[in-house]
């Protein structure tokens, strides 16, 4: 349990009702808390090796990949109790936010066997919401610093959104162009005429956003026809938005509210490369961890969690 997860009361003040809800449906819990010093993975790697059924999460979408990263093809699903401020993840899953619901879905719910993106196939560096390069990359080390207080940092951030110009990019998808478009733009179906055996392309955008599921952020829609266990990632390219069109379309999708813009093209792949001929920072779920060239990759089925019984797909 991480404690300091969400935005209403302390987590602590939450743990009486999630132990109690939970030895209604008879499971009785060993706690752990997350800290500082101490990788959350770690800790449900070692429940794996001490023969515990399952490993339980209650916090926001951060400690959930953390504590998820321990159990990359582990024997063992994970449980999700979401008490974060987003709970992105378990929004993707269907699980529900209310406590009691939540533990009924551990208890009774069904083990599936959800997909992970990775970029560089590194060990290190698993994501279970999304990844991006471009603006969002290179204003996420700004908008951690303002989440820990330092509000003067807010101005810096501004400042870089308005003058931060669309980049230039080459994307290599894993299979051709009209094998991997889904929802077609003009530009879109003048490539699977022209180019329909070509699997890359140059261009410049302002965002290009890799997801793994349909929620990313402080819960931006950023791929509502994602799956979770599809075998594929979703990318989705910000080509010729202005500045003001991409705040307009970010609001828009805010909060889990759904809006279509033609101008975004979108494909699915099991895995993409992008480079550029400039030092371009990428993230992968808000961390900031390299430049460009990157591959990002789907790793199939590697995650067991527990989801509602009557859910077939997220």
């Amino acid at each position: 349990m991480n404690p300091v997860s969400g935005t209403d009361e302390p987590n602590p003040m939450k743990l009486p009702d999630i132990i109690a809800a939970l030895e209604t449906e008879d499971i009785r819990a060993d706690l752990a808390f997350t800290k500082p010093d101490e990788s959350p993975a770690l800790l449900a790697q070692r429940a794996v090796e001490e023969g515990y059924d399952m490993v339980i999460v209650g916090g926001g979408d951060g400690t959930v990949s953390e504590v998820a990263k321990g159990l990359i093809h582990a024997p063992i699903p994970l449980g999700i109790v979401p008490i974060g401020t987003y709970n992105n993840i378990a929004r993707s899953l269907s699980i529900p936010t209310d406590l009691a619901q939540a533990c009924q879905v551990i208890a009774q719910g069904q083990i599936k066997s959800i997909d992970v993106g990775q970029a560089n196939n590194d060990a290190e560096h698993y994501f279970f919401e999304a990844a991006g390069v471009g603006l969002d990359a290179a204003l996420f080390p700004l908008g951690e610093e303002v989440k820990d207080g330092q509000w003067g940092r807010t101005l810096q951030a501004v400042r870089l959104a308005i003058s931060y110009q669309p980049q230039r990019l080459k994307i290599e998808l894993d299979r051709p162009l009209a094998n991997a478009t889904t929802r077609t733009s003009l530009r879109q179906r003048f490539l699977r005429r022209q180019l329909a055996t070509r699997s890359e392309f140059q261009l410049q955008a302002l965002l290009v956003v890799i997801a793994n599921g349909p929620y990313y952020g402080t819960g931006f829609t950023v791929a509502p026809d994602a799956l979770m266990d599809d075998g594929l990632l979703t990318v989705s390219v910000y080509r010729k938005f202005s500045k003001w069109e991409l705040v307009r379309h970010f609001w828009s999708i805010s909060r889990g509210q759904y809006h279509y813009n033609p101008k975004i093209e979108t494909y699915q792949v099991a895995k993409v490369r992008l480079s550029s001929p400039t030092k371009l920072p990428f993230h992968i779920d808000g961390h900031q961890i390299g430049e460009l060239p990157v591959t990002f990759q789907v790793v199939h089925q590697a995650l067991k969690v527990l989801v509602p019984a009557e859910t077939s797909s997220p």
